[in-house]
């Protein structure tokens, strides 16, 4: 049986989410992103408090999109910048209605990139993030990053390079399936560093506790053959 796939796109504030999950994607994968809701929510409704508007995408909006991708059992994706733990409350729905989790992570080298990767998106007439929203989204990004990993069915980091705003393409730096490492790039950046000190830990862990059994029952038959004590 397939299983739907729930594409999870998340990373700091410009570092291209929006711009490259769609060719990431099949032609017409639904895709959800917030500040684009946002932005026609404050174009229909300019007086009304962002604040307001905000709690409108993340609620009723969001909800009634994810109920209906589920109920199609679309493939579909959303965009994050994983700040919030409520993420995986929205990964958990998804995978009780039989979804696989997939997340794609964007990352970025420092918060003085992102920084600047969002003055050059207003400057292209993209929309303002304040500079404490970017410092918090690219630190609890990284975060939950490596405190959710082994949530999802896999996990790519990826980091998009850019002459100019329109102009990205992709590096692959780790792929991480089923809680294992699979593939990994020879230089691994420090922002991602603490997630893979992590997963390899992990994944020694548990082969140590597949060895465990397996040692015991050689234990006992050197006992039962006069081996040892």
């Amino acid at each position: 049986m397939k299983h739907p796939q729930l594409y999870v796109f998340a990373g700091p504030n410009g570092a291209g989410k929006s711009t490259l999950s769609a060719s990431m994607l099949l032609p017409g994968t639904p895709i959800f992103d917030g500040d684009k809701e946002f932005a026609l929510l404050k174009k229909e409704f300019p007086s009304t408090d962002s604040g307001n508007l905000y709690e409108a995408v993340n609620g009723h909006i969001f909800s009634d999109w994810k109920n209906k991708a589920m109920e199609q059992s679309l493939d579909c994706a959303f965009e994050t910048n994983f700040r919030s733990s409520e993420v995986m409350s929205s990964v958990t729905e998804f995978k009780k209605s039989g979804y696989q989790a997939r997340l794609i992570f964007f990352g970025l080298d420092s918060l003085e990139a992102s920084i600047e990767r969002v003055k050059l998106r207003v400057a292209n007439g993209g929309h303002q993030v304040s500079l404490d929203n970017i410092k918090a989204n690219y630190e609890m990004g990284l975060k939950n990053l490596t405190k959710y990993y082994q949530d999802f069915d896999s996990v790519h980091l990826v980091k998009s390079f850019a002459s100019n705003e329109l102009d990205r393409k992709l590096t692959s730096y780790l792929t991480i399936e089923a809680g294992q490492i699979e593939e990994r790039a020879e230089l691994i950046p420090d922002w991602a560093n603490d997630l893979v000190k992590t997963a390899e830990l992990n994944q020694y862990a548990k082969i140590m506790d597949k060895q465990q059994p397996e040692q015991n029952q050689e234990n006992k038959k050197d006992q039962s053959r006069g081996i040892g004590r």
